[in-house]
Order: C-alpha cells, then structure tokens, then sequence
C-alpha cells in the first residue's frame, strides 16, 4: 500500500561520514558495453553533486521494487537550506 509523504532532505552538503570511509566508500554502475564498469569515490561526487550521493544513499536503504521506486519519486534533496516548497508548509524533524 503506497500512502508515504514527501520528504524533503536539505544541506546535504554538511553530510560526514566517520573513519576514513570518505576516500573508501565508492559507487558502481554499468553502462552495458565490454569495459563500460565505471566507478565514482564518495569524495568526488560530495564534492560535484552531494544531491546525488544522498540519492544514492537513499536508494540503496529502501527495497528494489514497484514501491520502493514509488517512494524515490517522492524525495527532493538539496545541498543547501534553498528550496521551492516551502508553499506546502513542511514540518522539521530534528533527530
């Protein structure tokens, strides 16, 4: 059953990682062609898209199917505190 709300992740730029995990941590993905492997270091992609590296993070934390894709539409990450929904009065969770 797919009731979720919106989630809205802001300053995900200030995002840490513990240990040495931000030179070691490192994402795949195939292109489909011989060779075509390749890989991008968490330090990099923090550095050039830290939207995408909590996408990624995400996305490798809620299930593979329908549902799960379902709520991956539903989430909106930005690297700093701007952004467009503020129309829609979004509650703050601190943690």
């Amino acid at each position: 059953v797919d009731c979720g709300d919106h989630v809205i992740i802001i300053n995900c730029s200030k995002a840490v990682l513990t240990g040495n995990k931000i030179n070691q941590k490192v994402w795949y993905r195939h292109s489909g062609w011989v060779g075509g492997l390749k890989e991008v270091k968490y330090s990099t992609l923090m550095a050039q898209r830290p939207e995408k590296a909590m996408e990624l993070a995400v996305n490798g934390m809620i299930p593979s199917n329908t549902l799960g894709r379902a709520a991956m539409t539903r989430l909106r990450v930005y690297a700093d505190s701007n952004h467009a929904h503020g129309a829609q009065t979004p509650e703050t969770l601190e943690f």
